[in-house]
C-alpha cells in the first residue's frame, strides 16, 4: 500500500521548489508533471517513482481536515496530498519533509 501523507503550508509548493528540492536530495532524477500541473511526480534516475504531489487545496472546513491528518492541520491554509509508492517509502518521506521545510510547512501522515 502506498504511504499517504499531507503537506500543510501557507504557501503552496511550486514546481520549481519541488524540482530544486529533489535535485538537492538525489543525484539524479526529474520532476514530471501531468494533467496541466495538477499532479507532480519526482522520478529517480532509475525510473522509480519517489513521491507524487497533488494540486494544493485550501483548507476550508478545518474540523473535517483535522480528522484526516495525524496531529491536525494547525493553522495552515493549504493542504497538498502526497503519496510515496508501495514498498520502501523512505525516499518519498525524505523528499516530502524537505519540501515542507522549503515552504515553511509540515508533513503529516494521513489518518
Amino acid at each position: 500500500m502506498p504511504a499517504e501523507m499531507v503537506l500543510l503550508c501557507d504557501e503552496a509548493p511550486t514546481a520549481a521548489v519541488v524540482a530544486e528540492t529533489g535535485r538537492r536530495l538525489f543525484t539524479d532524477g526529474e520532476l514530471m508533471e501531468y494533467l496541466d500541473g495538477q499532479v507532480r511526480q519526482w522520478v529517480a534516475g532509475d525510473g522509480r517513482a519517489v513521491l507524487s504531489l497533488f494540486a494544493a487545496r485550501k483548507v476550508e472546513v478545518r474540523a473535517d481536515a483535522d480528522r484526516a491528518v495525524e496531529g491536525g492541520t494547525g493553522q495552515y491554509r493549504w493542504w497538498v496530498d502526497m503519496t510515496a509508492p508501495h514498498g520502501d517509502a523512505a525516499d518519498g518521506w525524505s523528499l516530502a519533509r524537505a519540501v515542507a521545510v522549503a515552504v515553511d510547512g509540515r508533513v503529516a501522515r494521513r489518518s
